[in-house]
């Protein structure tokens, strides 16, 4: 309370007493909007009108569909780019956006191939990634941006009739069937 501010023979003014109860409600207001400014400064965590502003400074038109946070997620993206090109600082740009469990990436050299997969779980960033990939990578670069959907051989631990009610589609980007867990689907 602002009160607490005053030495302690102004407190028992009572004209005193009213002037900090009636500022006391713009002071916190005032301490709220400088913790969504300073929050706007940062691109993860910023309110929609800072995500917006952000956009238009790099120029994306974001979709309908896109939260809030992929589409901080596709700006972070574009701020992130840098050359000149290494394996090392593609996969620290990957990491801003999947986690380090959310990929897995290889080089083949000798065919100048770039394999990324996506996890299941991190399949909603595809485009985001592709987009930082086309940006960073050198035009010489096979690019093989996949996702690690379910396949048959993740399905052995399972009998015909326990999956055979379930479509094809569904058992493929189940994030439960990569877990064992069968009955989510």
């Amino acid at each position: 309370m602002l009160i607490d501010y005053l030495p302690n023979f102004m407190k028992d003014v009572e004209e005193m007493s009213i002037i900090m109860n009636a500022s006391e409600p713009e002071i916190e207001n005032i301490n709220d909007n400088i913790d969504g400014i300073l929050a706007d400064l940062f691109v993860i965590g910023c309110s929609q009108e800072a995500t917006k502003h952000y956009e238009k400074i790099v120029q994306i038109i974001p979709k309908l569909t896109d939260s809030l946070e992929k589409r901080q997620y596709d700006i972070l993206a574009i701020y992130n780019q840098t050359l000149p090109f290494t394996l090392e600082s593609l996969q620290e740009k990957i990491n801003a956006i999947c986690d380090k469990d959310g990929y897995t990436i290889e080089m083949v050299y000798e065919k100048f191939i770039l394999n990324v997969q996506l996890s299941l779980a991190k399949k909603h960033l595809e485009l985001t990634v592709r987009n930082l990939l086309e940006w960073i990578v050198p035009v010489n670069l096979i690019i093989n941006l996949t996702i690690d959907y379910n396949k048959w051989k993740d399905l052995k631990k399972y009998r015909w009739k326990d999956l055979k009610t379930y479509r094809w589609y569904d058992i493929k980007e189940s994030k439960d069937i990569k877990n064992g867990i069968l009955g989510m689907i």
